[in-house]
């Protein structure tokens, strides 16, 4: 398979030579009736194979369609993997000698190979489309496709690949240097482990035109190729920075993180007091039948409907099946029981199917101890896999608790809670935790005081490391108004200390505005 003069052409513009693009398996093709281009020395479409044992698995075009317009597409349900996986097996990756350098493009990884760092993979989607600080998407190309956590089959290429992933010692991400290539960063830095991982910085000189004439920075590897050099290159790479995980470190020495984006929970009521975002510790509690898991699961729901948030729950108290299931059903058809229809719970479990996935121990399994660090373990796991964006843990009390010989109820508190905020601020994930009071909270409630977070039982530590504090309480079980009480707020955008009253209606068995 060999690459045509006028693609030869192409790359020398792009300071790509055809020896390295010819290494890395790219060659020209011509279409095919009713079928995927094939090798052709005369054709006019650029392919880029994704070549794994030495099996194309899938291949990405570059070429035009009839109108002479400028067309991209890849093979349909191919495979999604790395351009250039096969580094990730060679030992050098492995034992640390050498980083494996993560792109954007495969022009991007032409550029890093041929300037000295073979190491080299493109992820095969490339970057989302840019957003504006409100999350909305901003000129998007026709066609495209966000790739964002929530709709996983775009990461699927890291789960394809964990088993390599899991054994490379340090990344260095080469992602486009703007809005859309910084999304994609943290990412990848959220599920391969912000500690392995550093991040590309680029010349600051203005350089490029754009479509207006302005000049403007490099914004990747190939770029840096054409303006700076080869040696240019290798200085990005060898001067990646790692992302702030523990330490000592300047203020330079940290990549820009986006803004804190605070959501609604879809209850309008409660948005002036919380809003929950990605990375945030949250605490719950209430007095049995208070509607502590009800609130909490229908909240999770909200944000899969609302924002596409991939939820985890980790409920060893309630069986999955039927009654969670029933409940999550109910929250998306918003009517009583006896006027579901078949079709309707089909669709619904089909959504669950996509956004929701639950820790739980195999019936079978008497071995397991699904103590805090299992629980986040399997969390770990979902980020890998679902790319999930909030964890439910309800409730505490039912997670095994193994102390340390010596260690008493009051430090293993402590210690857990740093495990569970670790785990939300390394994978900015919500971590949403509730917790039963003490059994004296419920006598003070009942003489008339306030519940509060320190009545939570096994310590003040839930109201001294929560970020969003949150007690439920409703004077009987038949009462249909419950007290919401956000009793802690670590950040102002996030909402404000008071008190909402929600309605819950029997008939649909959930909270309503």
């Amino acid at each position: 398979m060999t690459l045509n003069p006028t693609a030869i052409a192409w790359l020398e513009s792009r300071a790509l030579d055809s020896e390295t693009a010819s290494r890395l398996g790219i060659y020209s093709a011509k279409r095919a009736q009713g079928g995927d281009p094939v090798p052709d020395a005369a054709g006019n479409i650029l392919v880029f194979p994704y070549l794994d044992g030495g099996e194309e698995v899938n291949a990405k075009y570059r070429g035009r369609d009839t109108a002479g317009k400028k067309r991209f597409w890849q093979r349909a349900g191919a495979r999604k993997t790395f351009f250039n996986v096969a580094v990730l097996d060679d030992p050098a990756v492995q034992n640390g000698q050498a980083p494996v350098v993560i792109t954007e493009g495969e022009l991007d990884t032409v550029a890093a190979v041929q300037s000295g760092h073979p190491f080299s993979v493109s992820v095969p989607d490339g970057a989302p489309p840019a957003r504006d600080e409100q999350g909305n998407l901003v000129e998007v190309p026709d066609n495209a496709d966000d790739v964002v956590p929530e709709h996983d089959d775009k990461y699927r290429y890291v789960f394809n690949n964990w088993d390599r992933l899991k054994r490379v010692k340090r990344f260095v991400l080469a992602v486009d240097n703007d809005e859309p290539g910084r999304r994609l960063g943290q990412e990848l830095a959220r599920r391969l482990g912000r500690s392995r991982c550093c991040l590309v910085s680029y010349p600051a000189e203005p350089c490029v035109a754009d479509a207006d004439g302005v000049l403007r920075p490099v914004k990747d590897l190939n770029e840096v190729l054409q303006h700076f050099g080869a040696d240019a290159v290798m200085a990005c790479i060898e001067q990646a920075k790692p992302f702030p995980v523990k330490g000592l470190y300047k203020l330079s020495d940290f990549p820009e993180r986006p803004p804190l984006l605070a959501l609604t929970t879809g209850f309008r009521e409660l948005d002036h007091h919380m809003r929950l975002y990605r990375g945030a510790f949250v605490v719950v509690s209430g007095l049995p039948g208070g509607g502590k898991t009800a609130l909490m699961t229908q909240i999770a729901m909200n944000m899969a409907t609302g924002h596409n948030w991939r939820i985890a729950i980790a409920s060893f108290e309630m069986h999955v099946r039927p009654i969670l299931e029933n409940m999550l059903l109910g929250f998306m058809l918003q009517k009583p029981r006896n006027l579901w229809t078949k079709p309707e719970c089909d669709g619904c479990r089909r959504f669950i199917d996509e956004h929701f996935v639950f820790i739980a121990l195999a019936p079978d399994d008497e071995d397991t101890e699904a103590d805090v660090q299992w629980v986040i373990d399997r969390a770990a796991d979902a980020v890998v896999r679902e790319g999930i964006s909030m964890l439910l843990l309800d409730p505490w009390n039912e997670v095994e608790h193994k102390r340390r010989p010596g260690e008493n109820v009051a430090d293993y508190t402590n210690r857990a809670i740093r495990l569970l905020k670790r785990f939300a601020h390394s994978y900015d994930v919500c971590t949403v935790v509730v917790a039963h009071p003490t059994k004296s909270a419920g006598l003070s409630v009942r003489s008339g005081e306030p519940m509060s977070l320190y009545d939570i039982a096994d310590g003040a530590t839930w109201a001294n490391k929560a970020e969003i504090g949150v007690v439920i309480h409703r004077a009987s079980p038949h009462d249909r108004i419950a007290n919401v009480g956000i009793r802690k707020v670590k950040f102002h955008e996030t909402g404000k200390i008071g008190d909402v009253s929600l309605m819950f209606d029997d008939e649909l068995r959930q909270f309503v505005a």
